[in-house]
C-alpha cells in the first residue's frame, strides 16, 4: 500500500510540475510590465523595446519613449513606403489609443501593421502588431486574445 501512495504522490507532482510551466511569461520595459501573447516568444528586448515573435509572419513590438507627436510619426512610415488604411481613436480599458494601420508589400507577401499608440503621463508606448492576415481584428473591443494578441497586453499592462 505504501508503493501505491509513493507513485501516486509523484504522478501528482510530475502533474502539478507540468500544469506551473504553462504560466504566462511577463516582459518589463521600463516602466511597465505586460504579458506576453500566447504562442510568442521574446525575439530581443532591452530597456526601451520587446519585441516578440510567433512566426515569420506574426510579431508583436513595444516600445517605451515614443513621440508624442503622432502626425511626424505616421509621415515617416508613409515616407517609407507603408500605405495608411485605418486611423482611429478608440478606448479601451479606459485608456484613449490612436490605432494606425499600414500595409506594405514584403517579398511578395502584404504585411499589415496596426500601431497602438498611448500617450501616457507614465510614459507614451506603442504596441506594434505585424502580420500577414488581411481579416486581422483590429478592434480592441471585439477581438479575443486569440484574435489580436495586443489584447493581452493591454488586459495585463501595468505601471512598474
Amino acid at each position: 500500500m505504501k508503493l501505491n501512495t509513493k507513485i501516486l504522490l509523484l504522478i501528482t507532482l510530475v502533474f502539478v510540475a507540468s500544469v506551473g510551466i504553462a504560466v504566462a511569461e511577463d516582459a518589463t520595459v521600463s516602466p511597465y510590465t505586460f504579458t506576453i501573447p500566447d504562442g510568442y516568444t521574446v525575439a530581443t528586448a532591452t530597456d526601451t523595446t520587446c519585441a516578440m515573435q510567433k512566426d515569420a509572419n506574426n510579431a508583436i513590438s513595444f516600445a517605451t519613449e515614443v513621440s508624442d507627436d503622432i502626425e511626424s510619426s505616421k509621415q515617416t512610415l508613409i515616407d517609407q513606403g507603408q500605405t495608411l488604411i485605418d486611423e482611429q481613436e478608440i478606448t479601451y480599458n479606459d485608456m484613449s489609443i490612436t490605432l494606425q494601420a499600414f500595409s506594405a508589400d514584403k517579398d511578395g507577401t502584404t504585411l499589415y501593421s496596426y500601431n497602438y499608440i498611448m500617450l501616457s503621463e507614465s510614459g507614451n508606448f506603442v504596441v506594434t502588431v505585424v502580420t500577414d492576415n488581411a481579416d486581422f481584428n483590429s478592434d480592441l473591443n471585439t477581438a479575443s486574445a486569440e484574435d489580436n494578441p495586443a489584447v493581452t497586453i493591454f488586459d495585463t499592462i501595468q505601471v512598474n
